[in-house]
């Protein structure tokens, strides 16, 4: 009796646990996605399900210095490539602005504030994370 209420736990607390990591519906990402590094916009993330699944597009802003301050001096824009939603994760790939063959691979992962925080996971160690805000 112990050991199947024991079973019985688990069960409930696996699926408990499932449900959690699965709480952001494809729903809760669809829109428009900011960021900002230093006060400048730093990236902008379109997500839809047009066809049936997300995809979207990403805006990425390079920055430069001008006089000890940073500013915007040019924006990539992006298809987005690969897209998955896994849970709370959303990644996908983007093609270099100088088409190499190496794809950025990108990870966005939502909390349960409804903020998102966006990292280019192969782009070197200086590669920020950047806040998102769900733009209304």
């Amino acid at each position: 009796m112990k050991r199947g209420t024991l079973l019985l736990g688990c069960l409930m607390l696996a699926a408990s646990l499932s449900a959690v990591a699965q709480s952001a519906s494809k729903e809760s990402w669809i829109g428009i996605w900011q960021g900002e590094r230093d006060g400048q916009p730093s990236v902008t993330l379109t997500l839809a399900d047009d066809n049936g699944e997300l995809g979207g597009s990403v805006i990425l802003n390079v920055f430069g210095n001008d006089n000890g301050e940073a500013r915007v001096v040019a924006s990539e824009p992006h298809v987005l490539v690969h897209p998955r939603l896994d849970g709370n994760t959303f990644s996908f790939q983007a093609r270099r602005i100088d088409h190499s063959a190496e794809l950025m691979n990108f990870a966005v992962v939502l909390s349960q504030s409804g903020k998102a925080q966006i990292h280019c996971v192969n782009c070197g160690p200086d590669a920020p994370f950047v806040e998102l805000l769900k733009a209304r």
